[in-house]
């Protein structure tokens, strides 16, 4: 679901492109949209939705798909110049305002009353409160629009930027806030837009075509499936009541773990991962006879050359990483069998693993995998189901989105879409050099008080040099 793997929490993913094109010339040309599946609904003013958008439109009829962007001013914007450059940023990104329609194939269609609903100002004395309810209040992409922006206004300014996953990963997210922060900072009439029929590829096939059949039959057999599961311990399956817990850090917590990395040879990435893998072991103590698999993303923009990355679309998928944690192992030993898991997945592609059985899954149609999704929720609500939790690297919030003037920003973070139960997902963003783990989910099912118990067990594991 949910996005990128950085080596560094870098902008972009320091494998950005595999060079398995020809010659330097195909190297710099966009992936084309292959016409014939394109043009009919093109003409009517529609977009298809693509395999990947399918399938987090259905996640999202069990929970929310939401991903925000929140940056917190010290000061106050122009309402009247961030509500232009919103309406700018939605024209110039079609997607953001129009809802999904379910068929055989589904695709997007053009709502002319959404753009109006993607902007508003709220007006409180308590805006940490407004955010909270803010964020647990998703859009429903069936009727749309699917990106949201709310200015909440106190004796400072704080921005959320929500964008359903159904259109797009993190890494759209944050292009659209860079969008948003341009077109606000030029203090201009609306600039010309990207025209809708876009040429960079939103599918997987942009990625998948890059390799064989040869090779993307061994990356499904190796990756592609998960072999075993794993649950953090739920009081129930059956509510749905969300909440969200942040936990930000100062800039030496991320020194200290980069600090780590360097030390071990290992990346920053793999501290993370290797933190929230040994808490959740340490709260299941049961299961430490095995290899516990943490599912995490990746995106597979990594594979494209720069100038052909596609800017709102699903390109992350993920896959599981078992690491065994037997009692007394120290963080040390975890973050080096982590490193050893991920680089071995890296090599096998298991990106690619994870693409091709969507693909696959999806081969019978849309309404054949809705009709399985809608049985795996029944069982994991009749408690009959596990799921593996999931960790995420959201990556670096880059600079370009702040740039609003004269206006400083004080802080930024990212949050992830809600994990719906048996499922416990975190994310991580940094922004400046502060990290921020972030963490939506079922407060019913999972007690707050255990959410922070975890992440206040990770920040001393993340802080011990």
């Amino acid at each position: 679901m949910h996005t990128f793997f950085y080596d560094e929490l870098s902008e972009y993913p320091r494998e950005l492109y595999s060079g398995k094109t020809k010659n330097k010339e195909e190297q710099i040309q966009p992936f084309p949209v292959r016409a014939a599946q394109m043009d009919d609904k093109w003409e009517g003013g529609c977009i298809p939705a693509t395999i990947n958008d399918q399938w987090n439109y259905l996640l999202s009829t069990i929970w929310d798909q939401m991903i925000h962007l929140v940056i917190r001013f010290d000061g106050m914007l122009s309402e009247p110049a961030l509500a232009s450059a919103v309406r700018s940023a939605c024209e110039a990104e079609p997607l953001t305002a129009m809802r999904f329609q379910e068929g055989e194939p589904p695709y997007f269609i053009q709502d002319p009353d959404a753009l109006a609903r993607t902007y508003a100002v709220i007006t409180t004395t308590d805006p940490d409160a407004a955010l909270r309810m803010l964020l647990t209040e998703p859009l429903d992409p069936a009727t749309g629009p699917q990106a949201r922006v709310r200015l909440i206004r106190s004796d400072s300014d704080l921005l959320c930027i929500s964008v359903n996953h159904t259109i797009s990963d993190a890494y759209g997210v944050k292009t659209f806030g860079s969008r948003i922060a341009r077109l606000y900072h030029a203090q201009s009439a609306p600039a010309t837009f990207l025209p809708l029929k876009n040429f960079h590829d939103r599918s997987f096939e942009s990625v998948l075509r890059l390799f064989s059949p040869a090779e993307r039959e061994e990356a499904f057999l190796k990756y592609g499936d998960q072999v075993s599961s794993w649950s953090v311990p739920m009081k129930s399956c059956t509510t749905r009541d969300p909440d969200y817990t942040v936990a930000r850090f100062h800039p030496g917590v991320l020194s200290s773990i980069k600090a780590r990395a360097g030390k071990l040879g290992v990346t920053v990435n793999d501290v993370l991962l290797s933190a929230f893998t040994l808490v959740l072991a340490e709260s299941v103590p049961e299961l430490r006879k095995n290899a516990l698999p943490v599912l995490t993303s990746i995106d597979l923009r990594r594979y494209l050359s720069p100038d052909s990355f596609p800017s709102l679309a699903n390109l992350s998928v993920a896959f599981e990483v078992p690491v065994m944690t037997t009692p007394g192992t120290s963080f040390s030993t975890v973050v080096n069998r982590v490193h050893a898991a991920m680089d071995e997945r890296k090599r096998g592609h298991a990106g690619i693993g994870a693409a091709e059985r969507l693909c696959r899954d999806f081969s019978g149609g849309y309404e054949q995998v809705k009709l399985h999704l809608q049985k795996l929720d029944l069982e994991a609500r009749e408690g009959r189901l596990e799921k593996n939790p999931f960790f995420s690297n959201l990556g670096v919030i880059p600079e370009s989105v702040f740039d609003y003037g004269p206006v400083p920003v004080a802080e930024a973070w990212m949050l992830p879409p809600v994990e719906y139960p048996p499922g416990f997902g975190l994310a991580a963003s940094t922004c400046r050099g502060s990290l921020s783990l972030a963490t939506g989910y079922c407060s019913r099912a999972l007690p707050g008080k255990e959410v922070s118990a975890i992440l206040e067990r990770m920040a001393v594991l993340l802080s011990d040099g």
